[in-house]
């Protein structure tokens, strides 16, 4: 059988391969990972998950191993409804929640409902991988707006939305993670806040906030969300909860006004029917009895170390005239390296993991059009804080070679 005559457009193109490539090499003996955005197994809660677990499947095992309803479990939705008002100072009631397998499935299931093949979708540049790879699958084009160390330069975004308009053409929503972004670590300041979200809705245009990293601030001072600034119905916020209890759970939630929530439900029942049952109940009582809550701390007390243990490593290592992003919260900093000759972090890659044992992610995975050759992704979330200074020290040798 000729199966790749069968294929379908959207799967000839292979957006997800570099990224399963350098999961790969990431896995070969003796290589440091600072590529993979992993939580480290000490954030995890696992003597209380254990506990709750073991709970569950005693007194709850039939109904916590059946299929649930597909918006989520309704005491999960009123919890959530009230973390959302204590975590994001958002109003949201529980029926505008829907429980999703993981936020990259909430993403998913907001494209399912609103694009089709050519509609524009406005992202950061750089910005998640995952988000670029759905937008893909679905034909969308890409606009692309700069960043700098404050995230999202909104007035590069009121140029483009009003070229847009001069051409005829509306976007269907504007994508952003406004705080601690993947893969720049940045951070979208409060006046840059306040503007996108007014000129956004002056132009008609829904705004999916993707707070994934929002709760793992451990330093500077907290930002409000988009959804606490949003007065109409203009922004749709995508929660996860595998930064703060495990991504083994493979569960989320899309906040979102009542007409699209009820369109993901739809979306949702023809995609996967519903979420898993036992990690919602799970997830509930460990938000419940405080397990959540006390993640969050513990896990920003081990960011925070191995932060500055990568940015240490960055200033002792690195070449002269290097730039990179002072993490506040997080699993990410985005490294920039003076332009030189020869330097591509793309085709570099395989050669510094085959040669100095340390794997990264490159720059042009993150954007929709092939940029960021001298610019690169390191996570210093999930390796240990010996690794990371190891890790930077091989890596800045490396690429200092090719300023001599």
């Amino acid at each position: 059988m000729e199966w790749e005559k069968l294929f379908a457009p959207a799967a000839q193109v292979d957006s997800g391969s570099g990224i399963i490539e350098i999961l790969r090499l990431s896995e070969e003996p003796g290589v440091i990972s600072l590529a993979g955005g992993f939580p480290a197994a000490e954030m995890f809660s696992l003597t209380e998950v254990r506990e709750i677990a073991d709970r569950i499947l005693a007194t709850k095992g039939e109904v916590a191993l059946q299929y649930g309803p597909t918006p989520g479990f309704t005491p999960l939705r009123e919890y959530l409804s009230e973390r959302m008002k204590k975590s994001f100072a958002a109003q949201v009631a529980p029926e505008e929640i829907v429980i999703t397998s993981g936020a990259l499935q909430g993403l998913d299931l907001i494209c399912r409902v609103l694009l089709t093949p050519g509609d524009i979708v406005i992202t950061e540049a750089p910005t998640y991988v995952g988000a670029l790879q759905t937008f893909s699958g679905f034909g969308a084009q890409v606009e692309e707006i700069p960043t700098d160390d404050e995230g999202m330069q909104v007035d590069l975004l009121a140029e483009r939305l009003q070229e847009l308009e001069k051409r005829g053409a509306q976007p269907k929503f504007i994508y952003v993670i406004p705080s601690f972004q993947n893969p720049g670590g940045t951070t979208l300041s409060t006046v840059r806040r306040r503007l996108l979200v007014d000129l956004a809705a002056s132009y008609g245009v829904p705004i999916v906030e993707d707070s994934a990293y929002a709760e793992l601030r451990f330093a500077g001072s907290s930002k409000p969300s988009l959804k606490s600034l949003d007065s109409g119905e203009g922004v749709v916020f995508l929660g996860t909860f595998s930064k703060i209890l495990s991504p083994g759970l493979r569960l989320g939630w899309v906040a979102a006004p009542p007409a699209l929530a009820e369109k993901i439900i739809s979306a949702k029942q023809t995609n996967d029917q519903c979420s898993s049952s036992l990690s919602q109940y799970l997830a509930l009582e460990c938000g419940r009895q405080g397990i959540i809550d006390r993640q969050i701390e513990n896990s920003k007390e081990i960011l925070k170390k191995r932060a500055a243990a990568l940015v240490a490593g960055l200033a002792q290592y690195f070449p002269q005239g290097t730039h990179w992003v002072e993490p506040e919260g997080g699993f990410f900093t985005w490294v920039t390296l003076p332009p030189t000759q020869g330097l591509d972090t793309g085709q570099l890659l395989r050669r510094a993991v085959v040669e100095e044992k340390v794997a990264y992610v490159a720059g042009c995975s993150f954007y929709a059009h092939g940029q960021g050759s001298n610019q690169l992704r390191l996570c210093f979330s999930y390796p240990p804080l010996e690794n990371i200074l190891l890790g930077t020290e091989r890596l800045g040798k490396f690429f200092s070679a090719f300023y001599r």
